[in-house]
């Protein structure tokens, strides 16, 4: 009689799951849209054709287009947030000065999730390709160095080694000098290895580009005049001993006289900067290779209120007492052309700019493994952009100066080696890129998995 009730329960609950599919399928939205709960882009309808099917691409994309075609999503996503956060000890926050706080808080949990914090047993030295991690596995990440055209820089940095424990320190309106970051010597000689081995796989006159930014709570602290000044000896540090051809450029000092100004560079319901903040940062790096980019205003926005970001997912009360953020959602001066690039090489069109009021606005979000905007620009160049999701709002303001704007993000949920066809060195081969710009936010970058691990695990 048990096994008899299992049975019918089981049955049951395939027809229902069945039936669901089967409605979603006809009745379902088949369009790519936007989540404003997760902060990415849902699947939409995968293409039908004998090449998808045959390579398994259809199914994994009907798996996908069928999990988040799940009938009141958002709203499962909501409460089930709510209902951890009820049996957390996490305490409600009411102040701006908490509320600000508990983003950081929120997004280092998030954005470090799933990254090893150890840095590799194997350091690779600054003109060589670092060697893969023991736990990798070695016939998909191993580079092919000898198919690798790319000329790798030889001639040494100016100055001798001088890497250094570091340090990023705020000065208090009272005057009393506080320690925000601290970067180990260990981990700084990391970042200079890494940052060569990149410089290693680019044409004889590429450059790498690295930033790491600060997360909101930082930002407006030195807007109040609660902070009245920043001292960050790191990016200093890195730049006199790394190779001719990276350039590191501080976000710290890049905003440090707009937020002075009180200028908007960051969200306060996310931990995300905007794209104005993005787009200072991406100046400054555009103006140390010779090229005068436009200002922020010199491009055309849609400006869109409402955003309430990753913070607010896991709190969606606070809504009820905290004003959305409005976001800028650039308007391209060319027609851009997005799709990403599957582990087979096959190529499903993306998003470059949505118009509505979230993060994913830009760009559609993070996706994986490897994404490909076309610009129309007849510059002679491409670019590839590796970071998290500090990414998203920095890509649209390289797009006016390379043909083609590719992006990749290591972390787990977006880049798989396991399933890997291009190493980064056989993809910026395959790909003829140029030039390399890393895009971290500090949760991610030189104290963490993504610098420590990642990037040399993937190259």
């Amino acid at each position: 009689m048990k096994h008899r009730i299992s049975f019918y329960l089981t049955y049951a609950c395939i027809l229902l799951f069945g039936t669901l599919g089967v409605l979603l399928l006809v009745f379902g939205e088949k369009e790519p849209r936007a989540s404003q709960t997760e902060n990415r882009m849902l699947a939409g309808f995968p293409t039908f054709s004998a090449e998808s099917v045959g390579s398994g691409a259809f199914m994994s994309g009907l798996e996908s287009y069928l999990s988040d075609g799940v009938p009141a999503r958002d709203a499962i996503v909501v409460e089930t947030a709510v209902w951890m956060n009820a049996l957390s000890l996490e305490q409600d926050v009411n102040t701006d000065e908490e509320l600000y706080a508990a983003i950081e808080a929120f997004s280092e949990e998030d954005e470090t999730e799933d990254l090893p914090t150890e840095a590799p047993e194997d350091t690779p030295e600054p003109s060589e390709t670092p060697e893969t991690p023991a736990e990798a596995d070695s016939e998909t990440l191993q580079p092919d160095a000898a198919a690798t055209d790319a000329p790798a820089p030889t001639e040494a940095p100016a100055s001798e080694n001088s890497v250094r424990d570091c340090a990023f320190r705020v000065t208090m309106k009272n005057g009393r000098v506080e320690t925000l970051y601290t970067f180990p010597k260990e981990n700084v000689q990391n970042a200079v290895n890494v940052l060569n081995a990149y410089r290693a796989v680019l044409p004889e006159n590429g450059h790498v580009f690295f930033t790491q930014s600060p997360y909101p709570g930082i930002g407006f602290d030195l807007q109040s005049g609660r902070v009245i000044e920043w001292d960050c000896d790191v990016e200093e540090t890195i730049q006199q001993n790394v190779l001719p051809g990276v350039e590191i450029v501080s976000t710290f000092e890049t905003l440090k006289e707009p937020l002075r100004r009180g200028e908007d560079l960051f969200f306060t319901t996310d931990h995300h900067w905007k794209p104005r903040a993005a787009c200072y940062v991406a100046q400054a790096m555009l103006e140390r290779i010779g090229i005068h980019p436009l200002p922020y205003d010199g491009y055309a926005y849609y400006h869109l209120d409402g955003f309430y970001g990753a913070k607010y997912t896991s709190h969606p009360e606070l809504k009820k007492t905290h004003k959305g953020d409005t976001i800028d959602v650039m308007i391209p001066q060319l027609p851009v052309t997005g799709y990403t690039i599957a582990w087979d090489g096959t190529e499903k069109p993306c998003p470059f700019m949505l118009k509505q009021a979230n993060y994913v606005s830009y760009i559609g979000g993070t996706l994986g493994p490897w994404r490909c905007y076309e610009t129309g620009v007849d510059s002679g160049r491409r670019c590839l952009v590796v970071g998290d999701s500090f990414l998203c709002a920095f890509v649209p303001y390289l797009t006016p100066y390379y043909d083609e704007v590719h992006t990749t993000d290591f972390r787990v949920a977006y880049y798989d080696a396991k399933h890997a066809c291009w190493t980064l060195t056989d993809y910026v081969r395959d790909h003829a890129i140029d030039d390399i710009y890393i895009i971290l936010g500090t949760a991610n970058s030189i104290n963490a998995g993504y610098m420590l691990n990642f990037l040399n695990r993937y190259l």
